[in-house]
């Protein structure tokens, strides 16, 4: 269970009611783990048995798997508890819970198709509605907020110990694996530590592998981790030994563009004009290298969620909104420097929800 309060389950189930009727619609299904756990303070593992959680005026309920029964003793009073054995994959319960629903709005993006599909041939007309719950998501009350600075704070003493252990020879795999089980012993319930060294952190997705670490290596080091629920994401940079003229040059830009691009994050501001400040920003040195993806994204009860601040992103930022501000350059061959920290846009100004400092960090000094 996720520790949120059932007075704050029970108004988010209220608000997504509401957002539902105002939209005409006779139900909403949600399906996405990070949904569910929005609305029950409970995290479902989605595998091959079904979860969901109908919201309709009438009568609400959550369905899970008869195994998973228990979990759900905390949701809120008005969902009902609907559970399965294993002779059922689910769909009937669901088809009973929905009985009488012509219109169901669905997360387009998490129902499955073939759950899609059975529902539709026995009548319920399916149509999008994942904004309407995002829509709530998006904006994050004190206690959610919290939650994050937590995870931060978790992440950001996991940087601290992962450039104590970078010494030459190490082996990038096994450093990652080390940092992922001190992250899970300080209560992370999920840790995705990307820490690559040299040439290997030219590829911001890259996998970890068997590469040692080597004097005058730059380290990017991007770790997140959930705790209570949330998660927190924070990236920084090392070298071993003095940093290269690159090293040094590609670090201040970076610096500089996410100092624009936090500038940037403001209530009302399109997602797409954070990512331009940065990018200003970071594609006047393009000798230094590439820049390969957008300013950031939201983060929350999903480590990446909408918004997204790319050049296609045209809504407006909301107050309270939670975004990784994460500009980034790239040199093949050579390395990647990227910068990142996790902030909450409000109308007094970005509020950063970390105070590890940015320095390129010498490991060797």
């Amino acid at each position: 269970m996720i520790g949120i309060e059932v007075d704050s389950l029970a108004v988010r189930l209220d608000r997504l009611l509401q957002a539902t009727t105002a939209q005409g619609l006779d139900a909403a299904l949600i399906t996405s783990d990070e949904s569910i756990a929005y609305l029950t303070g409970f995290r479902p593992i989605q595998m091959e048995r079904f979860f969901g959680v109908v919201v309709r005026p009438e009568r609400s309920a959550v369905i899970v798997p008869a195994l998973d029964r228990g979990q759900i003793d905390d949701a809120p009073e008005a969902l009902a508890r609907i559970s399965y054995g294993p002779e059922s994959d689910g769909l009937p319960e669901l088809a009973g819970a929905l009985t009488g629903a012509g219109t169901v709005g669905v997360e387009e993006d998490h129902l499955i198709y073939a759950r899609a599909r059975a529902l539709e041939q026995v009548g319920f007309e399916l149509v999008p509605a994942g904004s309407a719950v995002m829509g709530l998501r998006i904006q994050k009350d004190a206690g959610e907020i919290e939650r994050i600075r937590r995870a931060c704070e978790l992440v950001q003493e996991g940087l601290r110990r992962a450039f104590e252990w970078l010494s030459p020879g190490v082996v990038e795999h096994a450093l990652n694996a080390r940092v992922e089980g001190w992250l899970r012993e300080r209560g992370a319930t999920a840790a995705h530590p990307l820490i690559l060294f040299g040439e290997n952190a030219a590829n911001p997705h890259g996998e970890p592998g068997s590469r040692e670490l080597r004097r005058g290596d730059v380290v990017c080091a991007d770790l997140s981790a959930c705790l209570d629920g949330y998660w927190g994401d924070l990236t920084r940079c090392a070298t071993v030994g003095p940093p290269s003229e690159w090293a040094t040059s590609a670090w201040q830009v970076v610096l500089e563009a996410q100092r624009a691009a936090n500038a940037a994050a403001q209530p009302g501001v399109p997602g797409r004009d954070v990512d331009a400040a940065q990018r200003r920003v970071v594609e006047a040195a393009s000798d230094l290298g590439a820049v390969l993806h957008g300013a950031g994204h939201a983060i929350g009860l999903s480590i990446h969620e909408p918004p997204f601040l790319v050049p296609r992103a045209h809504e407006p930022l909301p107050e309270r909104v939670v975004l990784t501000i994460e500009p980034g350059i790239y040199r093949a061959g050579v390395g990647g420097i990227r910068l990142e920290d996790d902030v909450v846009v409000t109308t007094g100004g970005p509020a950063i929800l970390s105070d590890l400092p940015l320095e390129l960090v010498d490991v060797s000094a």
